[in-house]
């Protein structure tokens, strides 16, 4: 059975998130490691290598606009501690779908490695004319 649209999202965006989201609490909003850990439901181990870019770095979010104004309404609203949990999940189910809609899973590395699925994920939202020179 191949991977499924969801499971290209767990193996991909949600890291990517998490990285972003790690490294700007570390980085900018002077979170310890541990901190940062709790409010992601990682281990500091994990946060430790999302802010040296050992994981989370397979996509580019942060240069598609839409996705940088969900990252920061994220992060601030995290720092915080203004936002529910639903109201996070809201947003990274929102920066997900914005990834879909903008053909991120259609780029390179993502497309090559997780062909099939990505094949599905770009028909869907991508129109078929701007697929063909992905």
């Amino acid at each position: 059975m191949i991977a499924q649209p969801c499971e290209l999202v767990v193996k991909t965006i949600i890291p990517c998130i998490r990285a972003i989201v790690a490294r700007e609490l570390v980085l900018n909003y002077g979170m310890t490691q541990v901190k940062v850990a709790e409010i992601l439901g990682v281990t500091q181990g994990a946060v430790s290598q999302y802010v040296r870019g050992y994981r989370g770095s397979s996509v580019d979010l942060e240069k598609i606009p839409e996705i940088r104004k969900l990252l920061d309404k994220l992060v601030d609203g995290l720092a915080k501690g203004r936002l529910s949990e639903k109201e996070v999940m809201r947003l990274v189910c929102d920066i997900c779908d914005t990834a879909r809609k903008k053909g991120v899973f259609c780029k390179k590395p993502i497309a090559e490695k997780y062909m099939k699925v990505a094949d599905l994920i770009c028909y869907r939202y991508i129109p078929e004319s701007e697929t063909k020179n992905v």
